[in-house]
């Protein structure tokens, strides 16, 4: 079993060096996550994009997502996708309040994504057309 300090050794001797980013950027003027709408009740909305494709031009991988300001107080369904079409992670928030004070939700390993490939989220809540702003974190260099 290895110890953290030879993980460490052997990642710094491999030349991989960790990133982790957080999407939308902060610094890009997104204060908040990116707004996502549900369609009907307990229907899915439409993707809402998190990372542009061609973004980020080496293999990455998700890390967590997090939640921040809800348009209204009641179940959340959201699904974290490749190109809008491959299933990359899904939760469920139940809030409390509208403005959202929950831990990130993350999977029990990261998923690796492909290279170039958009990033959405879409979700789904009880009353339909209620918005959810959603963030992830992704890791380069795993």
């Amino acid at each position: 079993m290895s110890t953290s300090y030879v993980r460490r050794s052997m990642a710094a001797l491999l030349g991989q060096n960790v990133v982790y980013t957080l999407y939308p950027v902060i610094g890009a003027g997104a204060p908040v996550g990116a707004v996502t709408t549900g369609g009907a009740a307990n229907t899915f909305g439409a993707d809402k994009e998190l990372i542009a494709a061609a973004a980020i031009t080496t293999t990455f991988w998700f890390c967590s997502a997090m939640v921040d300001v809800a348009s209204a107080s009641e179940c959340f369904v959201v699904e974290i996708e490749e190109a809008g079409t491959t299933h990359v992670y899904a939760f469920r928030a139940n809030l409390t309040a509208v403005t959202a004070n929950v831990g990130p939700f993350a999977p029990p390993y990261p998923v690796q994504c492909t290279a170039g490939v958009q990033i959405s989220a879409r979700q789904a809540s009880v009353s339909g057309a209620d918005t959810l702003g959603v963030s992830i974190i992704v890791a380069t260099g795993l």
